[in-house]
């Protein structure tokens, strides 16, 4: 039986965003990233201009840079990453 290799299966990202730019098309953009299973996105902060959120992501294999392509094309930044977990995938 072949060995599962680790890989990314949840993690949690402190993001900036425009307010402008709807929770839910980002969520949904980040729930197509290939291994993407869910996404829970809690808005922690507003300003008058921006939305600071943590976005948590979960599923198998999961690439940190598709997901940070996506923010990205949705004028979000990801100020760090706050939790990662790993598995078998």
């Amino acid at each position: 039986m072949a060995r599962k290799e680790m890989g990314i299966v949840r993690v949690t990202l402190d993001v900036l965003k425009p307010r402008e730019v709807s929770l839910e098309d980002l969520a949904l953009a980040l729930g197509e990233v290939e291994g993407v299973e869910t996404v829970d996105i809690t808005v922690t902060e507003v300003d008058a201009r921006t939305e600071t959120l943590k976005v948590t992501v979960s599923g198998h294999g999961i690439s940190l840079e598709k997901l940070e392509k996506v923010m990205n094309e949705y004028s979000a930044i990801v100020r760090s990453i706050d939790a990662v977990s790993v598995g078998r995938v």
